[in-house]
């Protein structure tokens, strides 16, 4: 059983005093078909959009100082689009909103079949590894010991975390379970912790950015096979100048100290070219297909 103190520690958390929002929501700007527009002087702005694993706050401490560095390297600008859901992020893919996005792997194999996306830019070393997590006082010792149970997904098609995860608990197990979808990775977590789900699916790299109090109390029950990471894409229908100035960039930021500094709090320490496929294609064998599950959202 926790302390008095651990549950202050951890209910601080999950409140977000401790400094750690839960479920945050900002309004949306929407250009459809390619959200490039002009600034006042008449430059091209490109919007860039990243998968919901944060909250919008999280999401733009992180990845506008990375901006902030890409266009003083390229004479670019580009207009971050924090999307608070999993359904604005994907909807957004299939209606072609975003001229840049961060997706997950699934993401990045779907954008590129639809004919709108190319993947520029991917992490060498890092690889995706899902798991299963629960509270560390709970009596789950093994995935076994879930059917039935309640257990919290950011999303359907966030990739390792609950798309494969949901195709593993299914095909492997042959558990059954109710799905509990909370928007983000970081809500998953406290919904375990508030003792409202008894699981929930993650990534070690999400989990090792959260709070300590959140890290210290939850325990991990199950690995999934790790698989390629996330990549940075591009609309096909960007100038390929644009697209070859901004994968150029992210290459040579890793070349220094300062650019390294940027680069790994966007997951991109080590980052290589990406190509289709080599890298994504062969998710296809992983046959997803029945575990995708698709939202629409208007503009």
């Amino acid at each position: 059983m926790f302390s008095v103190f651990s549950v202050l520690r951890v209910l601080l958390a999950i409140v977000g005093l401790s400094g750690a929002p839960v479920f945050v929501a900002v309004a949306q700007s929407t250009v459809v078909d390619g959200a490039s527009d002009a600034d006042n002087d008449g430059k091209v702005v490109y919007s860039w959009s990243v998968v919901p694993q944060f909250s919008p706050t999280r999401v733009h401490q992180d990845w506008r100082p990375f901006l902030d560095e890409l266009e003083q390297r390229t004479g670019l600008s580009f207009e971050l689009k924090p999307a608070d859901t999993f359904n604005y992020f994907e909807s957004g893919i299939r209606q072609r909103r975003f001229d840049f996005l961060y997706g997950n792997p699934y993401q990045t194999l779907l954008a590129y079949e639809q004919g709108d996306y190319t993947p520029l830019v991917r992490d060498e070393q890092r690889r995706l590894t899902g798991i299963l997590v629960v509270r560390k006082d709970s009596p789950v010792q093994h995935v076994s010991d879930l059917d039935g149970a309640r257990i919290a997904f950011a999303a359907p098609n966030a990739f390792a975390v609950s798309l494969y995860m949901r195709a593993l608990l299914k095909e492997k197990f042959g558990i059954s379970y109710i799905a509990d979808y909370v928007g983000s990775h970081s809500n998953a977590y406290r919904k375990v912790l508030l003792g409202r789900d008894m699981a929930s699916g993650g990534v070690y790299r999400t989990l090792n950015w959260e709070r300590l109090e959140v890290i210290e109390n939850l325990r991990v029950i199950y690995e999934a096979p790790s698989t390629i990471t996330h990549a940075i894409s591009a609309l096909i229908s960007l100038p390929q100048s644009v697209r070859d100035r901004v994968t150029r960039a992210i290459l040579e930021m890793a070349r220094t100290e300062q650019g390294r500094k940027l680069l790994t709090p966007v997951f991109l320490p080590q980052p290589i070219e990406a190509d289709f496929e080599r890298d994504y294609a062969p998710l296809k064998q992983l046959k997803l297909d029945d575990y995708v599950v698709w939202e629409e959202q208007s503009p």
